[in-house]
């Protein structure tokens, strides 16, 4: 009987836990620190790679990719990707898309070299441009790209630098920028802490849950999109625990997403931890 109850007690916990909203808390992730081995990051970027193949990282770019270059109504696109790792995201995106007869140029920034050469698999293999750069500082003219693409890097920034990065992405981009990242949420943080199938390093499940703790949700990312101010914008889910923000460079037809936005009380460091 004893331990029923004590079962009983420990689902009910768990229920009033995860209806909790969970606080933003910030960090310094393992592999952005310049201080792992090559094996390390190595198996990191695998786990990553694993994480976006299964939950929602390459579906959801491709849905979003695809449905742009459909809205724009081109068939050939040059697309930037920030924060690109090892590019294998990348890589299979152009595969992706060329099935579906969109031809695509990549360019694949990160602000580490050793990313973008890990393992031997660097991006000048499969035809993608290679650019060692910071997101803050992007060296390329305005409207350089058709569309600029970043995935699980918006929780790395708060405050003026989130917004500083979404202003950028989109001076580089002609139509539209599209950001996936994943959302904050109790069920996604015990995912990534417990099942080793998706965070098999202790790295990755380190830097997975701090991802998590300090990612964006909904309605954050709908205020953020609407302080940025480059223009018009979605947000759409992606996966089961991912969301896209999309930043159009040219007005939405009929109706703007501006006027749907939930209002949310922002301090003048929207983002930042409480």
């Amino acid at each position: 009987m004893n331990r029923w109850r004590w079962a009983a007690s420990c689902r009910l916990i768990t229920a009033r836990i995860v209806s909790q909203p969970m606080r933003r808390l910030t960090s310094l992730e393992l592999l952005d620190r310049g201080l792992l081995t090559a094996d390390e990051i190595r198996a990191n970027l695998d786990d990553l790679w694993r994480i976006n193949r299964y939950l929602g990282g390459l579906s959801g770019n491709l849905r979003l990719l695809e449905g742009l270059c459909r809205r724009a109504g081109k068939r050939r696109v040059r697309i930037l990707e920030v924060g690109a790792g090892d590019g294998r995201l990348a890589r299979q995106l152009r595969r992706e898309l060329c099935r579906r007869q969109i031809e695509s140029e990549f360019l694949v920034l990160d602000r580490r070299l050793p990313h973008l050469q890990i393992g031997g698999r660097g991006p000048e293999s499969e035809g993608l441009g290679p650019v060692v750069a910071d997101v803050l500082a992007l060296p390329f003219a305005d409207g350089s790209f058709d569309l600029v693409t970043c995935n699980l890097l918006l929780h790395h920034f708060s405050g003026e630098r989130a917004l500083a990065l979404l202003r950028n992405l989109a001076s580089v981009a002609r139509d539209a920028v599209v950001v996936n990242d994943t959302v904050r949420h109790w069920l996604p943080y015990a995912l990534v802490r417990v099942m080793p199938c998706f965070g098999r390093h202790r790295v990755s499940r380190l830097d997975g849950a701090a991802s998590v703790r300090q990612a964006y949700t909904r309605n954050e990312l709908l205020q953020l999109g609407s302080l940025a101010r480059c223009g018009d914008f979605e947000v759409h889910r992606t996966g089961p625990f991912q969301m896209g923000l999309v930043l159009w460079k040219t007005p939405l037809f009929p109706v703007s997403v501006l006027a749907k936005v939930e209002p949310v009380p922002v301090g003048p460091a929207l983002g930042e931890p409480t």
